[in-house]
């Protein structure tokens, strides 16, 4: 569940400042991709945790009022429900602090169920809120099974960098400073080429209003944004990623998901919150349909 605070700007050190507003809203990265993913018409399927409490019922209600098959979540009788503390900035940046809850403890159970749904042809969205071992093992099960692996190393300080780490991920999608972060590097071709090294096969990295940087499977590396004024940056990176799973699933190439997914997330940001801003599938055709006409970067394919 997320808890958003709104600011004008955040907080220095030791200062307190009063908020513009606040609200709650189911989020998490797993539920937030697979939302996406299910507005565009992908048939979803969420594996994972939550408590037994009212978050917890929360969550599960509006993933499935979202088309989100909840049927692999396990409710957990101790833990509480994930939380995601949120401060969201007048230009629409964003800070959070995650309190993993019942995430922490997804394991063997969800894994056993993970293998049930694998076969050639799935798209399996990874995120890094639940214990890295569980995400490096949900990898390796679906890429034997011919899935195809996409993982966002989100919080990254989670991830344990070993020589392969990255062998059974298709499509490696951290943001800027992820990527920085997990290479050890500030230049970000080199950052691109470290994950590569790492075994990922191909490498998206998210860079919000300034695009994205996309190494492996793609025509070209630079990809531009869409121009849209922002209003809250929170699950963007979400959108864009169920946006591509979904498109992928639907049988479109790399290079079309890519840009169908920037365009999920710049409608995203247009709108307050996590999963009720995502848009569905006419309104991502419509913004489309409409920035082809007005020459915004058009594909090299089409959409």
């Amino acid at each position: 569940m997320d808890l958003v605070v709104r600011c004008e700007r955040v907080p220095d050190h030791g200062e307190t400042i009063v908020s513009t507003g606040w609200l709650t809203n189911p989020g998490g990265k797993g539920a937030n991709q697979a939302v996406q993913a299910a507005r565009l018409r992908a048939e979803s399927v969420l594996v994972g945790r939550v408590g037994s409490d009212t978050f917890g019922r929360d969550v599960m209600n509006g993933l499935s009022a979202s088309g989100v098959n909840v049927a692999g979540v396990t409710v957990d009788p101790i833990l509480s429900t994930g939380v995601a503390c949120i401060l969201v900035e007048r230009g629409g940046e964003n800070r959070i602090v995650v309190v993993p809850g019942a995430n922490g403890a997804v394991g063997a159970a969800e894994l056993k169920t993970l293998d049930g749904l694998l076969q050639p042809g799935v798209v399996l969205l990874l995120q890094c809120e639940i214990p890295f071992a569980v995400v490096r093992e949900a990898a390796h099960v679906a890429h034997l099974r011919g899935a195809t692996v996409i993982l966002d190393p989100s919080p990254w300080g989670s991830v344990t960098l070993t020589a392969g780490v990255f062998a059974d991920v298709d499509y490696l999608m951290p943001n800027e400073g992820e990527a920085r972060a997990l290479a050890g590097t500030a230049d970000l071709k080199e950052a691109a080429a470290v994950l590569l090294g790492l075994g990922a096969r191909t490498v998206v990295v998210k860079r919000g209003e300034k695009g994205a940087f996309a190494v492996g499977a793609f025509e070209s590396p630079e990809v531009p944004a869409f121009s849209v004024v922002s209003v809250d940056t929170t699950a963007a990176g979400d959108s864009f990623q169920g946006a591509f799973a979904a498109s992928l699933d639907q049988g479109l190439d790399p290079d079309t998901a890519l840009y169908r997914a920037m365009a999920a997330g710049a409608l995203t940001v247009t709108r307050p919150g996590a999963q009720q801003s995502m848009p569905d599938e006419a309104e991502v055709t419509a913004f489309l349909e409409a920035r082809l006409c007005r020459g915004d970067h058009p594909p090299k394919r089409q959409i």
